[in-house]
């Protein structure tokens, strides 16, 4: 991966903080892209430069060459004349990599050797653009530019997940890489579970809802909204689905609750979050999931007022093919009575939240990313003892 193999190496990791536009092609070359030069016109461009990588296993040693490669025209100095700092023997363009178009040979001999790849790129850097400042001012290759993802074909992101790059759990993170989730209702945990998990590896995230966007909505989900954004009672699923299209591909947004005509749907994915109030439907649901062999986990919350303050449990209740004889004491399946001590109106963003992470943080572990040495089908966590109390798949709490 190109941006796990920048995040381990110092050296490239520094060029990326410093506002460089790095990418590493084929794993061996090292591209640093919008570096400004002048041409023999005297205009300031852009070029790129192209480095072979000397690597210890992934980690990066001092360069092996004080060669580098240029895309680009040939660079000149300020006064139209060929930058002699940097000229080579061999003046013609060659092809590196079929990912690489063809570039000229340069050559800067520091004083002894290039300590590392920081270095390298530097002096390369240093020697181009001030050529280039001495006609623009302002001109700099440190422009903080992000790269798009570009080490798989069919990755989910809009742009590289060096999160998971600089913190070595890109190996982690591709265990989530071919789930297809759905995410039932869409409003306060649910919008938190969808923030979740489109951070992650999943392939898709359905979103079904056929409920409005409402002013209230604004103060249980994630992010800021403006007044603007608030006016035409848009479709939950569909304003939260465009909202996370920026960042990835695969959310797909479903303007149509769950009910009888569809919810055998619901089969097709490996997890459904169930994020809604207590309905006849969910008994449905819990059955499908159960005969497609379906992770369903729901998610509750029960708040009761103790004189000024509140009070109350986040419930948190996973189900599969093998675990789900707890289903009917711990998730109100008729929905048609009083409202049970877990599915209330009552609901403020911290909780919806905490109720999101907690189901997230279980969909993790039951697929290897987090450690799971309980295997906990059900959490509750109490407000005003702050505690978590966790039943067990053999019974036990």
């Amino acid at each position: 991966m190109s941006h796990a193999l920048i995040a381990r190496n110092t050296d490239l990791r520094r060029l990326q903080t410093e506002g460089y536009a790095l990418r590493v092609v084929d794993g061996a070359y090292l591209v640093i892209e919008d570096i400004p030069y002048v041409d023999a016109h005297g205009a300031v461009l852009d070029g790129t430069l192209v480095m072979e990588l000397t690597l210890s296993g992934d980690v990066t040693v001092p360069p092996a060459t004080h060669v580098a490669h240029w895309g680009g025209e040939f660079p000149h100095d300020a006064a139209g004349d060929k930058l002699v700092a940097l000229i080579h023997e061999a003046m013609g363009r060659q092809s590196l990599s079929e990912l690489l178009p063809p570039t000229y040979q340069l050559s800067a001999k520091p004083d002894g050797h290039y300590r590392d790849y920081h270095h390298k790129v530097a002096t390369y850097v240093e020697i181009l653009s001030r050529e280039a400042r001495r006609i623009s001012p302002g001109a700099t290759a440190q422009r903080w530019r992000v790269i798009a993802a570009q080490d798989d074909a069919d990755g989910v992101f809009l742009y590289a997940d060096t999160a998971s790059a600089r913190q070595n759990t890109t190996d982690i993170a591709r265990k989530l890489k071919g789930e297809r989730i759905a995410i039932v209702g869409v409003g306060g945990t649910g919008t938190y579970v969808l923030d979740f998990v489109a951070k992650t590896w999943a392939l898709e995230i359905h979103l079904f809802d056929d409920d409005p966007f409402l002013q209230h909505n604004a103060f249980r989900a994630p992010g800021p909204f403006s007044r603007d954004e608030l006016e035409g009672g848009a479709i939950k699923s569909q304003f939260h689905g465009a909202r996370y299209a920026r960042m990835r591909r695969g959310i797909i947004a479903h303007d149509t609750c769950i009910d009888d005509t569809n919810v055998q749907e619901l089969g097709a994915f490996d997890t459904v979050f169930l994020c809604m109030d207590g309905h006849p439907i969910k008994a449905k649901i819990l059955e499908t999931c159960i005969a497609h062999n379906t992770l369903l986990i729901d998610v509750g919350m029960g708040l009761y007022r103790v004189k000024d303050s509140l009070a109350g449990t986040v419930r948190t209740t996973l189900c599969s093919a093998e675990h789900h004889a707890h289903a009917n004491s711990c998730i109100d399946m008729a929905g048609d009575e009083a409202p049970g001590e877990y599915e209330r109106n009552a609901q403020l963003a911290e909780l919806n939240a905490l109720n999101a992470a907690l189901a997230v943080i279980r969909w993790k572990k039951a697929r290897g990313f987090y450690n799971d040495l309980g295997r906990e089908c059900n959490s509750e966590y109490v407000i005003d003892g702050n505690k978590l109390i966790n039943s067990y798949v053999d019974g036990a709490s």
